[in-house]
């Protein structure tokens, strides 16, 4: 082959390796740009959807308030009942005069007229155990209870230490909220008003105006909601109960709504909800603006390398130029070098603020003999089984390095325990190291040879040089008291 022909080949390969140095740049930049517009994206939803969340949980707060702000003031309203005269005292289950009995009755019925002339209620009155009402007792009620009217309203009052209680949904009816007050042991005060009324205490502010507020009892049906499709008495929509069901406090991100929910004083749910997808409605545009910034950055940054690439002199050059020539593993996976290993070790002790560590150090004995008499075969054998039995033994370790071609060394973190409970752990896994590398290799001229171990340890806090220091006394105590054993610094 001429010159000129090797010339021209070398030219074309390096033509090549150009298009495809420009084509890898491109994918690199795109993909780059992509994860990075995604990561914007993604980011940008969730800062929307915490801002929201924020705010629906703050305004959960502020209606829960409000509701009981208004329940209180009712439960006042209700209270001033025993400023009545004789309301206290009257009890119509017991016989008495007709004509006095009349008398206190209209004279308790218009101190509660006066009482409740203000309020919107349905009803404001007293129920006696013979089923006999004073005040106002509406028709509704008398009918919907029926003969049971004061036995079940007696049941409604469940708070003992105030002898009163709220409820709702008496026979699914859930178009009047109840409250009941014990007057003495054969009275009750009722109080009642429409769930209708509860449309000015649970206002939705026009900046949520696409959020439902609902408030349900403790089996989640609806007492009030600000949804327009929502039936009162019905359960809450399946996807929102999968969401808050179980819960007293808290914000959920939903698949499909973000919800909060509050438990009130009444033993009910304040739940506000709204749509996942009205929530990212605001962040369409945004991440429109985002995908053509980012593509026309794509754009840019292909063309400039191109540009770049077909001008560098040595595109092969350029490829090798960053290789490294230093790894950091010396021939074993999760085994560091030397120098790693040090450099790692100096950085975590450095970094821990006084935290305690085990520096381990574990050689083979007599390598010098092992390799003479056994060869390089089997010495390479008894240098991967030490690397393994490091790694088994030491499990959750910080690292571990090959100082020398037959030493290993292991850092370990006091994650906790006192002092002599980590000692105790070191010694533990070092004289495991010694009985559990111990073998026999078998040689052509002497027969068995039994291949041992020594390991030496030290504990302590400061400087990594200082700790290894005092492993490597140890360890070298170890080999001169006789070899296969443990010797704690």
């Amino acid at each position: 082959m001429t010159r000129d022909q090797v010339q021209a080949q070398g030219l074309v390969r390096i033509k090549r390796m150009s298009f495809l140095m420009i084509i890898g740049y491109a994918i690199i930049v795109i993909a780059a740009v992509l994860g990075i517009t995604a990561f914007s994206v993604t980011k940008y939803d969730e800062l929307t959807k915490e801002k929201v969340s924020s705010m629906t949980s703050s305004l959960n707060v502020q209606l829960k308030l409000n509701l009981d702000s208004y329940m209180n003031r009712m439960e006042k309203i209700g209270t001033l009942a025993y400023s009545v005269d004789n309301a206290y005292s009257y009890d119509a289950t017991i016989s008495m005069d007709d004509y006095e009995a009349i008398n206190i009755e209209k004279q308790i019925t218009a101190d509660l007229n006066s009482l409740c002339l203000m309020e919107n209620f349905v009803d404001y009155g007293i129920v006696y155990a013979n089923n006999h009402t004073v005040g106002k007792v509406s028709n509704g009620t008398v009918k919907l209870f029926g003969e049971k009217l004061y036995t079940d309203l007696s049941a409604m009052v469940k708070r003992t230490y105030t002898h009163d209680g709220w409820s709702t949904g008496y026979k699914d009816d859930y178009d009047r909220i109840y409250y009941v007050k014990r007057l003495h042991e054969n009275a009750v005060f009722v109080i009642s008003f429409y769930t209708a009324e509860l449309e000015g205490v649970l206002e939705n502010p026009e900046t949520l105006s696409d959020m439902s507020i609902r408030l349900t009892d403790s089996s989640y049906k609806m007492i009030y909601s600000s949804n327009e499709k929502d039936t009162v008495g019905e359960i809450i929509p399946k996807n929102v109960l999968r969401d808050v069901k179980g819960k007293d406090m808290a914000v959920i991100t939903g698949k499909d709504s973000l919800s909060t929910i509050n438990a009130t004083n009444g033993e009910w749910y304040m739940i506000c909800s709204i749509p996942s997808k009205i929530i990212l409605s605001e962040a369409v545009h945004m991440k429109r603006i985002i995908y053509l910034a980012a593509a026309v950055a794509a754009l840019i940054a292909v063309l400039a390398g191109t540009v770049f690439i077909k001008k560098m002199a040595d595109p092969v050059g350029t490829v090798t130029a960053g290789l490294s020539d230093e790894i950091s593993e010396d021939g074993f996976e999760r085994v560091l070098g030397s120098r790693f290993f040090r450099d790692k070790a100096d950085n975590l002790i450095n970094k821990s603020n006084k935290q305690s560590y085990a520096v381990v150090l574990a050689t083979i004995d007599n390598f010098g003999d092992i390799l003479d008499k056994c060869g390089r075969e089997a010495t390479d054998a008894q240098i991967l089984k030490m690397a393994k039995l490091m790694k088994e033994v030491f499990t959750g370790c910080e690292c571990i390095g090959r100082v020398e071609e037959k030493t290993f060394a292991v850092l370990m973190k006091n994650d906790g325990a006192d002092d002599e409970q980590f000692r105790s752990l070191v010694v533990s896994r070092g004289v495991d190291i010694c009985d559990m590398f111990k073998n026999t290799e078998y040689t052509s001229t002497m027969g068995t040879y039994e291949v041992t171990s020594s390991v030496g340890a030290a504990v302590g806090s400061g400087k990594y040089q200082n700790i290894y220091d005092l492993a490597y006394k140890a360890l070298c105590a170890s080999k001169n008291n006789g070899k296969s054993r443990f010797t704690m610094a």
